[in-house]
Formats: C-alpha cells, structure tokens, sequence
C-alpha cells in the first residue's frame, strides 16, 4: 500500500474506529515522532496505541468517520469525527471523566508524515475543548 491518504486513514479507521491498535505498528515507524498541543513529542506506537484502547474503553461504540483528507507531497492531512456512547471512565491529557452516559463527538485534524509506505511523524489538534465541555469537565456558556 503506497497510497499515502489510504495509510492514513487505515490508521483512524482500524485502530481507533476497529480498535485494533496493533495495526499502528504496521503503519508507523517504530521511531515515529507524534507532536500534540501542549504535550512533549512521542516516539514510537505506543501512546497512539494508548490513546486508542482509552478511546475504545470509555466509549465502545465509538464510530469514526474520515471527513475531509488531503496530500501534498509526502504529508497528509486528515480531518476526522468522532462519536460515541459516554459508558467508561475516560482519562485522556491527564483529565479524568466518570461515565456520564451521553452522546460524544469530537474531531481532530492530523498530519502525518509518510515515507516508504509508514507514517514517521504526525502532528495532530484533538478538539479537547467541546469534549471537556461534553463530559461535564468545562462548563458550557449560556445563550
């Protein structure tokens, strides 16, 4: 597979939709370097595959959907939607949240890095804002 949008969206849509994160290893290089807002880099698989098993715990149903992608030489990027049932604990960015058993959605636009058919870098925007608010961590402002 050498199509650099279909490695990407493989990546969302097997390991976060279909929650088989060992594909991550099969799609990044080991010593991939992930940059996130407000957090040092990650090498390697393991925090996505983190991140994804904490997504697929806290809301099972979870359904991803692949919204807009566009590529540019050797970087696509990706803007995914997210949504599912609020049922476990959800720690993500250090922020506990106990079950609230409402609706969730949320997005993040992603970068990714790809050479020699594995992604090598990535820098990624969750909306971590409209989800905080969602799960009762952030208030909501008033019409």
């Amino acid at each position: 597979m050498d199509d650099p949008k279909a490695i990407a969206a493989r990546l969302y849509r097997e390991v976060f939709g279909a929650g088989r994160v060992d594909t991550a290893d099969e799609l990044m290089a080991a010593d991939c370097v992930s940059h996130g807002p407000g957090t040092p880099p990650n090498v390697g698989t393991d925090q996505i595959k983190r991140q994804a098993a904490i997504l697929r715990t806290a809301l099972p149903d979870l359904a991803l959907a692949l919204e807009d992608q566009l590529a540019d030489g050797d970087r696509v990027c990706s803007r995914w939607h997210a949504t599912g049932t609020h049922t476990g604990a959800l720690r993500l960015f250090g922020i506990e949240a106990p079950p609230t058993g409402g609706r969730i959605e949320f997005e993040e636009i992603r970068i990714d890095r790809i050479v020699d058919g594995r992604i090598v870098e990535s820098w990624f925007i969750p909306d971590r804002f409209s989800l905080w608010q969602q799960l009762g961590l952030l208030p909501v402002p008033a019409r």
